[in-house]
C-alpha cells in the first residue's frame, strides 16, 4: 500500500469517527437544547449590559458575566415567583372551599339544579345510578392525573431554569469565543457567516419581542373578560394568563377555562359562558394573529411563514420547536436570498407578499449584528 493510499484511508477512517462522534455528541447535547438555546437568545438580547459591567469592573469578565446572569436570572425568576405565589394562594384557598363544598352538598344533584332549563331537560342521568358514580370517579382521577403532570412539568421547568442559567453564564463569559471559533471551523465566506449571525440575532430578538407582547396582551384582554364575568381576584388570574400564554399548548385556557367551567358548575351560567366565549373567540385569536405579524416584524418572513414555522417547529420538536422553528425558517430563507443573488447573478425580485421585505442590491449586504460584530472585533484583535 503506498502512502498516498494510507492517507486517504486514514482520511476516510477519521471522516467516519468524527461523524459517528458529531452523532453521539449531539444525542448528548438534544435533550438540553431547548434551555441552551433560549439562554442564548436571551445573552444576545442583554449583551450591552455584559459589555457595560466588564467596562465599570475593568475587564473582569467572571464577575461582570456573573452579575449579568443573576440580572437576567431575577428579571425572569421574579415575576414568576411573584404570579406563582399569588396563583398558588388563589387555588389553595379554592381547593379548601371546595372540600368544604363537598362536605355539604351532594355535588351531583346540586350540579342538575344549576343547570339551566333549557338545558336540564336534554340532560338524561340518574344522579344515584352507578354510571353517573364512575364518571365523577374519573373526572377526580382526571383532576389528580392533570395535578401529578403539573408538578412533573414544575420539577422538568426547575431544571430547565438552572440549565438555561448556566449556559447563560458561559455565554457571557466566553460567547464571543466561541463564535470566534465557529467562524474559523466552519468553510465560509465570512460574510455569509456574517448573514447567518444577523439572523440569529433577529431572531432572537423577535422571539423573545413578540412571544412577551402576546402574552402582555392576551393577560390584559383576559383580564378585562375575567372582570366583565365578575370573577374574584381578577388581576391575579390575569398575571397567571401572561405567564401560560407562553406554553404553546393550552396557552390562556388552562386558566380561562377551568374559570369558566367552575362558574356554570356554581350557578353563575351566564357569567361561566360568557367568560369561555370571551376567552375562545377573543383571548385564543390573539395569539393567532398578533404573534406572527410581531415576529415576523423583525425577520425577513413573511406572516404565514412565521406561522408555520412556529406550529411546525412545535409539531417536530416539541417546545424547542417554538424557538428552532422560525430559526431555521429564517435561515433558509437567508440562504434563498444569498443563492439568488450571488449563484445565479440577479437581484431579487419585486416584493410579491406583505411582510416580506428585500434587500434590491446586487450583492449579498446585511447590516452588522452584535454577534457579527463582536466576531469581527476579536478577529480583528
Amino acid at each position: 500500500m503506498t502512502a498516498g493510499d494510507t492517507k486517504r484511508w486514514s482520511n476516510f477512517i477519521f471522516a467516519g469517527l468524527f461523524a459517528i462522534a458529531m452523532i453521539l455528541f449531539s444525542r448528548i447535547l438534544l435533550p438540553f437544547m431547548m434551555p441552551v438555546l433560549l439562554g442564548g437568545f436571551l445573552v444576545v438580547l442583554f449583551m450591552p449590559i455584559q459589555d457595560s459591567l466588564s467596562q465599570r469592573l475593568r475587564g473582569r469578565k467572571s464577575l461582570s458575566a456573573g452579575l449579568s446572569t443573576l440580572a437576567v436570572f431575577l428579571l425572569i425568576l421574579a415575576p414568576l415567583a411573584l404570579v406563582g405565589w399569588m396563583v398558588a394562594r388563589e387555588v389553595l384557598q379554592f381547593v379548601g372551599q371546595a372540600q368544604d363544598l363537598l362536605d355539604q352538598v351532594d355535588l351531583r344533584h346540586h350540579f342538575l339544579a344549576s343547570l339551566p332549563r333549557g338545558v336540564s331537560r336534554y340532560v338524561r342521568f340518574d344522579p344515584e345510578s352507578s354510571e353517573t358514580e364512575r364518571l365523577l370517579m374519573t373526572a377526580v382521577s382526571g383532576g389528580a392525573g392533570l395535578l401529578a403532570d403539573l408538578v412533573g412539568a414544575g420539577t422538568e421547568f426547575i431544571v430547565n431554569m438552572f440549565l438555561m442559567t448556566v449556559a447563560m453564564y458561559y455565554f457571557f463569559l466566553d460567547g464571543r469565543r466561541i463564535v470566534n471559533e465557529v467562524a474559523k471551523l466552519i468553510p465560509l465566506e465570512r460574510r455569509y457567516f456574517d448573514a447567518f449571525s444577523h439572523e440569529f440575532t433577529d431572531v432572537a430578538y423577535a422571539i423573545i419581542y413578540g412571544n412577551t407582547v402576546t402574552a402582555l396582551v392576551q393577560g390584559a384582554v383576559g383580564f378585562l373578560g375575567l372582570l366583565l364575568a365578575g370573577v374574584p381576584h381578577a388581576g391575579v388570574w390575569g398575571a397567571a394568563m401572561v405567564l401560560v400564554a407562553l406554553v404553546p399548548v393550552g396557552g390562556t385556557a388552562l386558566v380561562w377555562g377551568p374559570i369558566g367551567v367552575i362558574l356554570i358548575a356554581a350557578n353563575r351560567v351566564s357569567e361561566g359562558v360568557f367568560l369561555l366565549a370571551w376567552g375562545t373567540f377573543l383571548v385564543g385569536s390573539i395569539d393567532n394573529i398578533i404573534r406572527p405579524r410581531l415576529c415576523g416584524s423583525r425577520m425577513a418572513l413573511h406572516p404565514l411563514l412565521v406561522f408555520l414555522s412556529m406550529f411546525g417547529g412545535l409539531a417536530v420538536f416539541g417546545m424547542m420547536g417554538l424557538l428552532v422553528g422560525p430559526l431555521i425558517a429564517s435561515i433558509f430563507m437567508a440562504m434563498v436570498r444569498i443563492y439568488r443573488r450571488d449563484f445565479l447573478g440577479r437581484a431579487p425580485e419585486a416584493q410579491t407578499m406583505p411582510g416580506v421585505q428585500e434587500d434590491s442590491s446586487p450583492s449579498l449586504s446585511v447590516p452588522p449584528s452584535p454577534v457579527a460584530a463582536s466576531v469581527g472585533h476579536v478577529m480583528n484583535a
